[in-house]
């Protein structure tokens, strides 16, 4: 087994309207992208699995190619546009009409053609899957991996308009090693708006360890080997776009757990991801600057998380 971590998600090409009202244009995005970012802050060798038209501009190729991914998992096709969104939210960092502009059909079409898993990408150790899809044939392949040893990352999106099968995915979070569901889903399948709740609702669905996406308001963890909890507050940072903060946490969250087996310290490399995600407009460089303070935030991150009961 190698040291190669997996990321699957979609490439999206976003127009990002700001809280100042500008529009922010032709922005490569994406979970996949994202959480491709959210890996690579942490760890060398990502490998990013994914498909897209073959229409992305020089500024995007730039972008992916910059975070020095394998990215022969990657397939482009002539025959279908990259998806399109335009990202739009509320006071409350809610996004505005799902985001997506790209017809459903095109999108449909793309996430319908299938991907495969080479002979390299085989011996991963592990894989951080960002789908809507439980049925997917790359599901499969992830759950194959996970039998014979790979870590296995969930980041479920439970969206109303996007997921077939609300009930296949919530099996799916059963059956991974991790999970990392944003509040509104887990909120709503536990039936609470209580942290502790929430958390003892995913606890029970048989993890290892979940981490609670809650925006602004933090993250909520815990993992059965230490059987804590913990809230993470967000980082002091100056939030410019909230786009893709979701996705890099995820990255950084699987990452993480893959080095510590701790959802404290797990979730603080997630929330860095995260921190230096919303820093920018767009996804941020992988600099030697900002791997300077990737560092530093994580000692910040470490020092104001706060314990609560489960």
């Amino acid at each position: 087994m190698s040291d190669t971590f997996l990321v699957y998600g979609k490439i999206i090409i976003d127009d990002i309207r700001l809280r100042s009202g500008a529009i922010v244009s032709s922005k490569l995005g994406g979970g996949g992208p994202q959480a491709a970012f959210g890996m690579r802050l942490w760890h060398d060798d990502v490998a990013l699995l994914t498909r897209s038209g073959d229409d992305l501009d020089p500024s995007h190729l730039r972008t992916l190619h910059d975070l020095s991914l394998d990215l022969s998992g990657w397939t482009r096709y002539d025959d279908l546009p990259t998806p399109r969104g335009l990202m739009e939210y509320d006071e409350h960092e809610h996004m505005h009409n799902r985001g997506l502009i790209t017809g459903r059909g095109d999108w449909d079409r793309l996430l319908s053609r299938p991907l495969t898993l080479s002979a390299r990408h085989q011996q991963a150790a592990g894989i951080h899957l960002i789908t809507e899809f439980a049925r997917e044939s790359l599901v499969a392949n992830a759950r194959e991996l996970q039998h014979r040893g790979a870590l296995c990352s969930l980041e479920p999106i439970f969206d109303d308009h996007s997921c077939p099968d609300r009930p296949a995915l919530l099996e799916l979070a059963r059956q991974v090693d991790i999970v990392t569901p944003d509040w509104p889903s887990a909120s709503t399948f536990a039936g609470s708006d209580q942290p502790i709740d929430v958390l003892r609702y995913w606890a029970a669905l048989g993890p290892q360890a979940v981490a609670i996406r809650h925006g602004a308001h933090g993250s909520y963890v815990w993992d059965r080997r230490h059987g804590r909890a913990w809230h993470i507050p967000i980082l002091p940072v100056q939030a410019v776009d909230p786009t893709g903060a979701g996705n890099a946490y995820g990255g950084g969250w699987c990452i993480g757990w893959w080095r510590f087996g701790d959802s404290r310290l797990a979730s603080c490399y997630a929330n860095v991801a995260a921190a230096l995600m919303v820093s920018h407009a767009g996804m941020p460089a992988l600099t030697d600057e900002n791997r300077r303070r990737a560092e530093s935030l994580f000692e910040v991150a470490q020092r104001q998380t706060v314990r609560i009961d489960l």
